[in-house]
């Protein structure tokens, strides 16, 4: 990550820690309707952390830490916000749980080889130079260790359309996925799965007061997942769940 880069993800992020946050709390009802994505993210790392090493890369403040501690995670988190760690820590001091808190440059660890059986984290890689982030990551992780991420995906017009009229919600840099980033992953790890979220379910988001909200979400994350099923969709998602596993030697 260049020194200018560096300092105005680092400046973003102090601020958006550190403050109100109100362009992005403008478009937390959008949110609302990830929830299908959040618990797979959820469940892959249940699935993977008990009595394990884990990375949290681009830990924020910390929000999702008690989760991963409470599924048996030995958790270690990295940002390259020094407001957003200052506040995982104070949040992690708060309860029974212990965790190591660092300002880092994901794209640059002070970790040795092979230093963490799983990495995760969500809506971080797009903010870094992939080519980078993904030696960094082979690199840290175990042979038979894994990396699970939730990222947005960057080809659906309407969506980029919001994302143009909504600048301030996001630093310069940031880059939603493209297919051929998913690519450049799988000349990383051996083992590259990817699950699609978020076409249809945006269509849930005036009914997100609604006291039948969850049922007409998760109707419309049905057809979601019809239509993901024709890879020419795919690529219209809002957001995709990335496992990845066995780093290539």
């Amino acid at each position: 990550m260049s020194t200018e880069r560096l300092e105005n993800e680092q400046n973003f992020h102090d601020e958006r820690f550190g403050g109100s946050d109100n362009a992005r709390s403008n478009a937390r009802k959008y949110y609302s309707i990830n929830n299908h994505s959040a618990n797979r993210y959820a469940r892959i790392i249940a699935e993977h952390c008990k009595g394990k090493t884990l990375l949290e890369y681009g830990c924020g403040t910390g929000s999702g830490s008690e989760k991963w501690l409470n599924f048996g995670a030995i958790l270690t988190g990295i940002d390259i916000s020094p407001a957003g760690i200052k506040k995982a820590k104070e949040r992690i001091a708060e309860t029974k749980h212990k965790a190591n808190y660092l300002v880092m440059n994901a794209e640059d660890m002070d970790f040795g080889n092979n230093s963490f059986d799983l990495v995760a984290g969500t809506g971080i890689i797009h903010h870094l130079d992939l080519n980078n982030c993904f030696k960094e990551l082979q690199r840290v992780i175990k042979p038979h260790g894994h990396a699970v991420f939730i990222e947005p995906l960057g080809h659906n017009p309407f969506i980029n359309l919001y994302r143009f009229l909504t600048p301030k919600m996001r630093t310069d840099d940031e880059h939603p996925l493209k297919m051929k980033d998913i690519k450049l992953l799988q000349k990383h790890f051996q083992n590259v799965d990817v699950e699609y979220f978020s076409l249809f379910t945006l269509f849930a988001v005036p009914f997100r007061k609604h006291k039948r909200f969850t049922s007409i979400n998760d109707f419309f994350r049905s057809l979601d997942k019809a239509f993901f099923k024709i890879p020419l969709f795919n690529r219209l998602a809002w957001t995709v769940v990335i496992h990845a596993s066995h780093p290539v030697n």
